[in-house]
């Protein structure tokens, strides 16, 4: 029996060393390997059992920061608490789920949540009623974006996207006008009440995890076998999809500044979808869209 070793201090305090272990028999040979993590631990702590358990600076670094950021959504929940713990959330499930799943699945969970979306949002409209109550319990699962400088989201109601879809009331006089009823003396004109805060724009964090997570999947899952303009096969096709979804986003844009609630995922899944299958389709074939399950 022979263990090759790797020289690494910290576990070597703990006598534990890395590298392969060959043992030999009169017929056999059979290796294993001895690793220990990368990163040097911060703290090796050891159980009643006899197992050593290492812990590493970056989870105590997330440790501190999940738990400050959860007392700041308690005590003050304000948009740029929300939008951080929002992002860093979004993050991590784009990162799970784009290194879980292959390109293809991720395609297929794109379209089917596509077209919830849209039904949600323009036919039953109950994705207005729950994003009235995400805005109401202040959660972070969306980003805010403010307009004016002195905005707060602490003095959103949870009637904001309601709101914002109902028709105007001019539409509707000029409609009751073309319809033949009697038009009314004019009323004199109201003063419009004095705002404290400016307007926001509200974005659901799935409308960023989804083209997300299609972009990690594609770097992890597509096989590298030449490169394009300088970059490899997988990360060609990643950046194609990135674009696609910003152009999608440029578009959703230009529907939003119309004043009312848009579905984000059928033109942002779209724009990531097209962007991945005409990057796929030139750096890799058919092979882009394969299961290789």
């Amino acid at each position: 029996m022979i263990i090759h070793t790797v020289y690494a201090p910290a576990w070597d305090e703990i006598d534990i060393e890395d590298g392969v272990l060959t043992t030999y028999t009169v017929n056999t040979t059979q290796s294993a390997i001895i690793a220990t993590p990368v990163n040097e631990p911060a703290v090796i702590l050891e159980d009643s059992a006899g197992y050593w358990l290492p812990i590493y600076w970056s989870q105590i670094v997330a440790l501190i920061a999940s738990t400050i950021l959860m007392i700041a959504l308690t005590i003050r929940p304000e948009w740029y608490v929300v939008n951080t713990t929002g992002i860093l959330t979004g993050a991590g499930v784009i990162t799970i789920i784009g290194v879980s799943f292959v390109p293809t699945l991720i395609l297929i969970f794109m379209v089917v949540a596509a077209i919830y979306d849209w039904y949600a949002v323009y036919k039953s409209k109950h994705m207005l009623d729950l994003a009235d109550t995400m805005i109401g319990l202040k959660l972070p699962i969306l980003l805010v974006a403010p307009q004016d400088k002195g905005y707060s989201f602490l003095d959103e109601g949870e009637d904001t996207m309601s709101k914002m879809d109902e028709a105007p009331v001019y539409a509707e006089k000029e409609s009751g006008r073309k319809s033949g009823a009697k038009a009314s003396a004019p009323e004199p004109p109201r003063p419009a009440p004095k705002k404290n805060t400016g307007d926001a724009l509200f974005m659901g964090l799935g409308d960023v995890i989804f083209p997300g997570m299609l972009v990690i999947s594609a770097i992890t899952f597509l096989p590298s076998g030449g490169t394009i303009m300088g970059l490899s096969d997988p990360m060609f096709v990643a950046i194609g999809s990135l674009i696609g979804g910003l152009l999608g986003y440029l578009v959703l844009m230009g529907y939003v500044a119309m004043g009312r609630p848009q579905a984000g995922l059928p033109l942002l899944n779209g724009g990531s979808i097209l962007g991945y299958l005409i990057t796929g389709f030139i750096a890799l074939g058919s092979a882009s869209i394969s299961f290789g399950i």
